[in-house]
């Protein structure tokens, strides 16, 4: 069995972004760079991962004393409101992704696409996870270009050079969208659960 095929995989939508690279820009630039709108999602990254640093803080502060607890709680409301605010009003006006149904595992990702691409060929990738806005710029090889009998073609790529915390990120997105999945089952019916 292929490594790939160890990790977990996930049906999900993002905001997808891709250019078409060569192996010289892999090794010498990172993708962040590639993509002029990454630095404010790669910013809010940073913000979310500085929340779950803090969680633990935060509640032996709330033992401590509830009042302090609930002020930190809502300075932290209005950093994430104005945070979600300045990546997103830019993005709708000018960013180059669409919204895309993707299924994507810690190793790899498909996706629809209108035009074909190599197989071999490296791509930077530019993914928004939504809702929560958090965002990551990669890089990918195609290993796999099919054609789709509705019309465009079915991708496949296998990401390349990711670093620890482009996993991490990457991981946790994985992780958000299969709660929410389960919860989305947990809520179905009996007769519509049998259905699926």
């Amino acid at each position: 069995m292929s490594e790939r095929r160890l990790y977990f995989r996930i049906d999900d939508y993002l905001d997808l972004e891709y250019l078409s690279i060569d192996d010289k820009t892999v090794r010498e630039t990172p993708a962040e760079n590639l993509f002029p709108g990454s630095a404010a999602l790669k910013a809010y990254a940073e913000l979310k991962k500085m929340d779950s640093e803090a969680s633990q803080l935060f509640y032996q502060i709330k033992d401590k004393d509830r009042q302090i607890a609930d002020y930190l709680h809502l300075l932290n409301r209005k950093i994430e409101l104005i945070s979600q605010q300045l990546i997103s009003e830019p993005r709708l006006r000018s960013h180059g992704g669409e919204q895309r149904h993707v299924n994507i595992s810690e190793g790899g990702l498909a996706f629809s696409n209108g035009e074909a691409l190599s197989v071999g060929q490296y791509v930077a990738l530019n993914l928004t996870f939504l809702p929560t806005y958090v965002g990551l710029a990669i890089y990918a090889r195609v290993s796999r270009c099919e054609p789709v009998r509705t019309g465009g073609f079915e991708i496949a790529a296998e990401f390349e050079a990711m670093t620890e915390s482009q996993q991490h990120i990457l991981s946790q997105q994985i992780m958000r969208a299969q709660m929410a999945d389960k919860r989305r089952y947990q809520d179905l019916d009996p007769e519509s659960r049998a259905k699926r």
